[in-house]
């Protein structure tokens, strides 16, 4: 089976395993805002986003460097990867054991505080799990980690709904989130364990590799935690508990589908890798180009879907309570579309290994997000944080785009892109025309139209439909499109 070929299969039971993980999430969300309400709800999003800021700093590049270093040496990869291993669980360790007393410094309420020191045990089981998926990603076995999204979502699900059954309150549902993680990363050990050799190596000279590698990518996701949880942290401390619950309910959604670049850029990441160190501007222009293609034909319809129906999907999943949440998420729907592109150039950033040459522009963006915040949020709250995460993460995929072309002269060609386009613009003015009837049965409507208009416009190819669901060893190559 080609490289691209493997690519496809692995991301289709990715995507397949998402959606089932999403609507886990989804249903999850549902019975904790219902349960928590939106000062409940505004609690537990600053519990867990207090302890994202120590999840970003403990990744400090991990992930991705596990990606590439072992790509790279693969004749070395046992010791690669347990090197890499043995720093991520004892920095891991030393983050989240900090965590609870740093928050003991801020101005939150009792329930908050404790919720952090509950919650830290799960932040370090997806520490953990990063990089055991990171070690996946290099094997191409993406798809049999998809079952460890469904058993995660599922064990969660279960916690948040024994917690609100008994009315055990915040901490239990904090406990819940605990439990579903900590299943996600058992199950993603047991894979790895049959893949890579992984031991307790602690040697100076791979470590020093990993560090000289990793602190450029640090540095960047350093800045990258400013924009990306300053929204939340200044709602947190300037507006009440309630406003920071409407935002984080539609912040999750947003958290739930960036997810989908971000692995699919994991296996597309080892071909770029390859692609430059072999000097293959060809295949290098191909890949981007296909995975840019993807990028589109996914994030469009996302952003017009939101448009007609967004209001009320927030509504059906978090409760009349949440209805606030709905106008934020149509700003933040751009976000996402801008996260897809991003990570798309931001993981071809790694490939072409100009980390260091990007540390500008992520130190830019969070500096125009601390003003921008400060200046903002104290006045206008939630509404300010969503356009402010939009303007951030635009800013962003075009500083990583601009990196990209100046080194390797990459310039997209924007036909799936106006075809996708198209095909959206239809589903969305299709669905608006619906008559009236429940949110979900117009989502899959939706779907429905876009997915037949996109095939209609050849913004997806049915050759390359055909080859994402053949299990012909022979397939050959995706198409290159327009």
């Amino acid at each position: 089976m080609s490289r691209t070929a493997s690519i496809a299969k692995n991301t289709l039971v990715q995507v397949v395993g998402r959606a089932i993980g999403t609507v886990l999430g989804l249903v999850t969300l549902g019975v904790m805002t219902r349960y928590l309400g939106t000062s409940g709800y505004g609690a537990f999003t600053t519990a867990t986003s207090f302890l994202q800021i120590f999840g970003i700093l403990v990744d400090f590049g991990l992930s991705l460097t596990t990606v590439a270093m072992v790509s790279e040496h693969s004749h070395d990869r046992d010791r690669i990867a347990s090197n890499i291993f043995t720093l991520r669980i004892l920095s891991a360790a030393v983050f989240f054991l900090l965590a609870p007393a740093v928050v003991l410094l801020f101005p939150y309420g009792p329930e908050i505080k404790s919720g952090v020191g509950i919650a830290a045990a799960s932040f370090f089981m997806i520490a953990v799990n990063q990089v055991l998926t990171s070690l996946l990603q290099t094997q191409m076995r993406m798809s049999r980690a998809a079952a460890a999204e469904v058993l995660g979502r599922s064990g969660l699900l279960l916690g948040a709904l024994a917690t609100a059954h008994w009315n055990l309150g915040l901490g239990w549902m904090l406990g819940a989130l605990v439990f579903g993680n900590a299943l996600t990363a058992f199950w993603n050990w047991l894979l790895v364990r049959k893949l890579v050799q992984l031991r307790w190596r602690i040697e100076r000279i791979v470590w020093k590799e990993i560090f000289n590698r990793s602190w450029p990518i640090a540095v960047s996701i350093s800045f990258n935690l400013v924009y990306l949880m300053g929204g939340v942290i200044a709602l947190s401390l300037f507006r009440s508990q309630d406003e920071v619950g409407i935002y984080g309910a539609a912040r999750k959604l947003l958290d739930v589908l960036t997810v989908i670049p971000i692995m699919f850029m994991g296996l597309v990441l080892p071909l770029l890798v390859k692609a430059r160190s072999e000097g293959s501007s060809a295949d290098w222009n191909r890949i981007l180009q296909k995975a840019f293609d993807f990028m589109a034909v996914l994030a469009l319809p996302l952003v017009a879907g939101t448009v007609v129906v967004g209001h009320d999907l927030m509504i059906f999943l978090a409760g009349e309570e949440f209805a606030g949440a709905g106008p934020l998420l149509l700003i933040l729907i751009l976000a996402c579309a801008s996260v897809f592109f991003g990570s798309l150039f931001g993981h071809a950033v790694i490939a072409v290994k100009k980390q260091r040459a990007m540390i500008w522009g992520y130190a830019a963006d969070a500096a125009l997000a601390v003003a921008l915040n400060l200046a903002l949020v104290p006045r206008y709250g939630a509404t300010a944080a969503a356009w402010i995460t939009f303007a951030t993460e635009a800013f962003i995929a075009c500083a990583t785009y601009y990196m990209i072309r100046r080194v390797t002269g990459f310039a997209p060609r924007f036909g799936t892109v106006l075809r996708a386009g198209v095909a959206a613009c239809g589903m969305a003015l299709f669905v608006f025309a619906l008559p009236d009837m429940h949110v979900l049965l117009k989502t899959v409507l939706g779907a429905g139209a876009y997915a037949v208009l996109a095939l209609a416009f050849r913004a997806v190819d049915p050759q390359m439909v055909r080859e994402l669901l053949s299990r012909n060893k022979g397939a050959g190559t995706l198409p290159t499109q327009a």
